[in-house]
């Protein structure tokens, strides 16, 4: 999940331990990455107890917590499992790039970023999972299945998930007589902002949208409605009418005056929730946990509906965030590094319980036929918000990343920056130039689909 990120500095993952020495890294193991091994397969008829050894696993600030939160009941199934979790931090990821690169110091299992997850599966140095894991597919969101798959291979397994949907101050939309079961479109969205500001004064606002971070919506958008960065092919598809529909979308947002220019995750994105100048948010599922840590004597007065639809009877949900866990091919007690990934992300009972003490919204399908699921939630004014977030989820489209997604989702950020700070004026010129620098830069083709705007081709 978002707030579960290694570190962030303006939406951007902060990678600290030396950017040169990471990127060489990174090239090494591009060049020089080999197929991970055959497909690892825990062999027939083993009992739990016949399992031993120690492993170590890294994973970040509450992340790790879930984990720790696990040992007992998993020692109870392998006695003879030693676990070792590691809160490591921000540094995690570009500590396993070094480790992987240099082909020993790599943790048994290791926590990461959902969106970063191909840089990893790429490498060809994880443990290739699809012997064991092959059979949950069908347990999985669907959409954060496709990003643990590399050439067909299973290389990494789903942990949370960030399934969207808005976040509202009751007592606000009480006091305008504003229903939220009756905004179904972002339309209908924008128009309320429009009705709360004038209602209020001036007062109080819709939401937070930054000029300077237009992507982290963007993506929620074009998730939605079924557009890409990139194919299923890794050719640059982000030249295409979807694009340029969530473009005019965001267009309308700024335009309508609902929008508070702050960036997100600043003090004074949190510091809004307590007052009154900010009415939603539309956020993933993790902003719950958020919500209820910056803001505790704001419970009760806060509900959740549906994620606005871009048109009517659309899609009204989408996703933000997420985090898998991945096994180093160079791990060489891969029977029981298998058993605590299998036991802690394949299971009903461990998924409930890091749901119920960190928040963490399980990928894990079966979970969701928990009654868990259907308990109120006394801070959301007893609403059934769970319920309410896992509705649909599995009809979420995959967002197709590439090894270089980090990379895009920059070049993508710095676009839309500059196009709104233009006067948010030709987003198909916008559109085609930076589908240009995505072919350049990464070296990519162009998607048979793309949108030829004026380009004379």
């Amino acid at each position: 999940m978002d707030g579960n990120s290694p570190g962030k500095k303006n939406g951007f993952t902060v990678v600290r331990s030396g950017g040169v020495i990471v990127g060489a890294v990174w090239l090494v193991l591009c060049a020089n990455g080999a197929a991970a091994g055959e497909p690892f397969r825990m062999p027939a008829n083993k009992s739990p107890q016949e399992i031993r050894g120690e492993i170590d696993v890294w994973a970040w600030n509450i992340a790790a917590g879930s984990l720790q939160k696990l040992l007992p009941s998993f020692n109870e199934k392998y006695p003879n499992i030693k676990v070792n979790i590691s809160k490591t931090g921000w540094q995690v990821q570009s500590r396993l790039l070094l480790s992987l690169s240099a082909g020993v110091g790599a943790p048994d299992i290791t926590q990461l970023l959902m969106t970063e997850t191909q840089r990893y599966t790429f490498t060809g140095q994880l443990m290739d999972l699809t012997g064991v894991a092959g059979q949950y597919e069908k347990d999985f969101v669907p959409s954060n299945w496709q990003n643990c798959l590399y050439e067909g291979k299973v290389c990494a397994i789903p942990w949370d998930f960030g399934p969207c949907a808005v976040f509202y101050k009751r007592h606000i939309f009480e006091r305008y007589g504003i229903n939220p079961d009756k905004i179904e479109t972002w339309d209908d969205y924008i128009q309320t902002g429009k009705v709360i500001f004038e209602k209020s004064n001036g007062k109080t606002k819709m939401f937070h949208l930054s000029t300077g971070m237009l992507f982290e919506m963007y993506l929620i958008l074009i998730q939605q409605n079924g557009g890409q960065v990139f194919d299923d092919q890794g050719r640059v598809a982000v030249n295409s009418a979807k694009s340029l529909k969530v473009i005019d979308l965001l267009k309308r947002m700024l335009e309508s005056g609902v929008t508070v220019n702050d960036p997100l995750y600043t003090h004074a994105h949190y510091a809004s929730l307590r007052g009154e100048t900010v009415a939603t948010y539309p956020m993933a599922a993790w902003w719950g946990g958020t919500t209820k840590d910056y803001a505790p004597e704001t419970a009760g007065d806060w509900g959740i509906f549906r994620l606005p639809a871009l048109e009517p009877g659309g899609l009204r949900t989408s996703s933000s965030g997420g985090s898998v866990l991945v096994i180093p091919d160079q791990c060489k007690n891969k029977e029981a590094v298998w058993a605590f990934v299998d036991f802690a992300l394949c299971n009903t009972r461990a998924q409930i319980l890091q749901y119920k003490n960190f928040d963490l919204f399980p990928a894990w399908l079966p979970a969701y036929q928990d009654p868990f699921f259907d308990e109120s939630d006394p801070f959301f004014g007893g609403q059934k918000v769970r319920r309410l977030f896992a509705q649909d989820i599995e009809k979420i489209p995959p967002l197709y990343r590439t090894k270089d997604w980090p990379e895009a989702q920059a070049y993508l950020a710095q676009a839309l920056t500059g196009w709104a700070s233009r006067g948010m004026g030709a987003p198909e010129k916008m559109l085609t130039e930076l589908e240009q620098k995505l072919c350049r830069r990464l070296n990519r083709e162009r998607a048979p689909s793309s949108l030829k705007f004026a380009r004379g081709d």
